[in-house]
């Protein structure tokens, strides 16, 4: 089972059906042992909560929605194909031909943890295919929990921020580096796979790690690290925003000079990080020199994997004089 901060089990449900009952009506619920995944949930109408099986509180209103705003980090199931089971057994590794296994996010990443093991009984039969006596019987066995850095309320509030758009969310905790909401949209139906695959805007593409995009003003950061480190400007450097800056052929604008016609006048590094000033860092930028900026960038860690313990995160690009940039384009941002 994965779970989710603050304890609550979130994206590990496979729903297919979601019937009414009573407050604090208890109800048994079928079971998938193979993966301890939830198969039927309950819903209190009248709190709108979601327990799982004995009554224990699950969720806060909503349920297959929020399967969906965690669709991407928790991932979905495949039926595994006769290849695969091969593959898998070659391995040492015990499938059989219709198992379900991880095909993307958590559910894929930790598989071998999840999937728990099969039961099965071995029986006699006689020509008849008639049971003449039972030899043995092995207990299904649910799979480990999984316990993620990730709050459920955060990871919904970030997926319904980005509701009809496609674009991503990631919020870290600085301090430790752990991922408290990570969302992409639009999510998937783990439930209709099938129309996913053929949805022209690519909702199992997961945007946060599987997608490439300038860093904007982000960037902003490592400009500055850079020219102080380098010491190619020093704490007391300022600039004189006159809205537009050229350098070499090619002539900039600061964002408030295209919006309003107005300038930021002189700027320090306080006002230029606070107001995002972009002359101020054309500027800085320049005497930093590309090839100092890009190695600062990759001693940053950017244009590298993150090595999240998720399946398709893509290497960045960081641009320098000597590259190949025959495979850019221009971003329309």
């Amino acid at each position: 089972m994965i779970k989710f901060k603050p304890g609550v089990s979130f994206g590990d449900f496979v729903v297919t059906d979601v019937m009414t009952k009573q407050p604090r009506e208890k109800t048994e619920m079928p079971i998938d042992y193979r993966r301890g995944l939830v198969v039927w949930l309950v819903v209190l109408a009248a709190m709108g909560l979601l327990l799982m099986r004995l009554g224990s509180l699950q969720l806060i209103t909503g349920g297959k929605y929020r399967v969906l705003a965690a669709g991407h980090v928790v991932g979905y199931l495949g039926e595994i194909n006769e290849q695969e089971v091969g593959l898998l057994r070659e391995q040492g590794q015990k499938y059989e031909i219709g198992s379900q296994i991880g095909r993307s996010g958590l559910e894929q990443e930790y598989e071998d943890q999840l999937r728990g093991i099969d039961g099965g009984q071995l029986v006699e039969v006689d020509p008849h295919q008639e049971v003449v006596r039972n030899l043995g019987k092995s207990d299904p066995k649910p799979g480990k929990d999984l316990q993620t850095s990730l709050d459920a309320n955060l990871q919904t509030v970030a997926y319904t921020a980005l509701a009809g758009r496609k674009g991503a969310v990631v919020v870290a905790n600085p301090k430790t580096g752990e991922i408290l909401a990570l969302v992409s949209s639009p999510g998937f139906d783990p439930q209709n796979i099938k129309k996913s695959l053929s949805d022209t805007s690519m909702p199992l593409l997961n945007r946060a790690i599987g997608g490439i995009y300038p860093p904007g003003s982000t960037f902003k950061m490592v400009t500055t690290i850079a020219a102080l480190m380098e010491k190619k400007a020093d704490k007391n450097f300022t600039y004189d925003d006159k809205g537009v800056i050229n350098i070499g052929s090619f002539a900039y604008t600061n964002w408030y000079f295209n919006q309003y016609g107005k300038t930021e006048g002189v700027v320090g590094w306080e006002k230029a990080l606070a107001r995002s000033v972009d002359t101020f860092f054309y500027k800085v930028g320049e005497m930093v020199g590309p090839d100092l900026m890009a190695a600062w960038a990759k001693d940053l860690g950017m244009g590298e994997k993150t090595k999240i313990d998720l399946p398709g995160e893509v290497t960045g690009l960081i641009p320098t004089p000597a590259a190949d940039h025959s495979h850019t384009s221009k971003c329309d941002d």
